[in-house]
């Protein structure tokens, strides 16, 4: 049975034409530079994270992992610092604006037990990084324990994805790096929810 296509399904679509887009931008000659473009914005507003196309280039130019890791760290975190100044100087109108009121709640508990450890746990995790950036902003996180907790934990997760798609054919150092991130991500959602 075929009808309208439904938001959900057209939302999905326009997802994976992004992700297309973005792995296909990887392979240019431009890639370094498109990859700090989509690991700034990716930070402060842009849905799709900047991993898959990390992976691509890495793929393709596997002796510079720790350059491409470092590069997407460095423009992640620096689009973190621009969503915390945004949460800091606009506060709840960017929340509501960015559709994000439900996870903001979410957040504003999370904060007022942990601070800046929740930011940490969204550098690393799939956690929306922009989300807790926006809110560390608005809540009062310090911008200097913003700065160290997303180069520890952006850096941490690159690297990693970096290392395992660089070392993919060597399955124990691969297995071992999966499993080491896998942890990580474990322990990040336990310490938060503890």
């Amino acid at each position: 049975m075929t009808g309208k296509p439904t938001f959900f399904s057209w939302l999905y679509q326009y997802m994976k034409s992004l992700n297309t887009r973005m792995l296909d931008l990887a392979r240019r000659k431009t890639a370094t530079a498109w990859l700090s473009f989509f690991a700034f914005i990716e930070s402060i507003f842009f849905p799709i994270p900047v991993d898959p196309m990390l992976g691509i280039m890495v793929l393709a130019r596997p002796h510079r992992f720790i350059f491409f890791a470092f590069i997407t760290t460095f423009f992640s975190t620096l689009g973190g610092v621009v969503g915390w100044y945004l949460g800091h100087e606009m506060g709840i109108a960017l929340i509501e604006w960015l559709g994000k009121t439900d996870e903001f709640q979410t957040v504003k508990a999370a904060f007022a037990k942990h601070g800046w450890m929740l930011i940490l746990m969204g550098a690393f995790t799939p956690f929306p990084y922009k989300v807790t950036v926006i809110s560390g902003g608005f809540l009062g996180v310090g911008l200097w324990p913003l700065i160290i907790t997303s180069i520890l934990g952006r850096g941490s997760r690159f690297l990693l994805v970096a290392a395992i798609i660089r070392y993919r054919a060597n399955r124990p150092l691969a297995t071992a790096l999966v499993t080491l991130l896998l942890i990580l991500i474990g322990f990040f959602w336990w310490l938060v929810s503890a």
